[in-house]
């Protein structure tokens, strides 16, 4: 479960690793910017805007974490490895209203290709509801968002090759994984 200390701590320790980090030129992949900041939280009415606009029942710890922080400001950069590929940019970690339409193309994606999905994880021990929605919440990452709040496991999808595994049980054992034990 998400704790106010430990949005703030993760706030405290993503701010000073951004605030100093350098585009590692030989890496493929997103990479936030050097001074990269959090967006300001929602407000409780501003997050049950956001779960009408993409029809979903948030979980308990995904607006825990939506007040604390609502995405990143700046957009992340993919230099190619310096391969001579131009520069690609991207949200970063998704924002709400500002990236609403990113967000709603990608479900829309996701649910298109939901049989196969299912299938995927059930061989994998997972059971992914029917009635389920998956919410991006940084690059292809995606929360689940089901009829039981207390849940929140993050998927990795990819939907080019229809590849998708559970990243992490709960929202806060992925920010670990993504944010503080990562090179992001």
């Amino acid at each position: 479960m998400l704790t106010d200390d430990f949005l703030a701590e993760l706030k405290r320790r993503t701010l000073a690793k951004w605030r100093v980090q350098e585009i590692k030129p030989d890496l493929y992949g997103f990479q936030f910017q050097r001074g990269t900041c959090w967006n300001a939280g929602l407000r409780d009415d501003e997050i049950a805007e956001y779960e009408r606009a993409v029809q979903a029942r948030f979980p308990n710890d995904l607006k825990r974490f939506l007040r604390a922080m609502n995405g990143t400001d700046l957009p992340t950069l993919n230099v190619y490895g310096s391969s001579g590929e131009p520069p690609r940019t991207s949200q970063g970690v998704y924002s709400f209203p500002r990236d609403v339409e990113e967000i709603r193309r990608r479900t829309t994606a996701i649910y298109s290709a939901q049989a196969e999905l299912i299938a995927d994880l059930a061989e994998q021990g997972f059971v992914l509801p029917i009635d389920a929605r998956l919410i991006p919440i940084y690059d292809h990452r995606y929360v689940v968002c089901t009829s039981d709040i207390n849940c929140s496991t993050v998927l990795s999808i990819v939907l080019n090759d229809i590849d998708a595994i559970v990243y992490a049980n709960s929202l806060r054992e992925y920010l670990e994984r993504e944010f503080l034990d990562g090179n992001t």
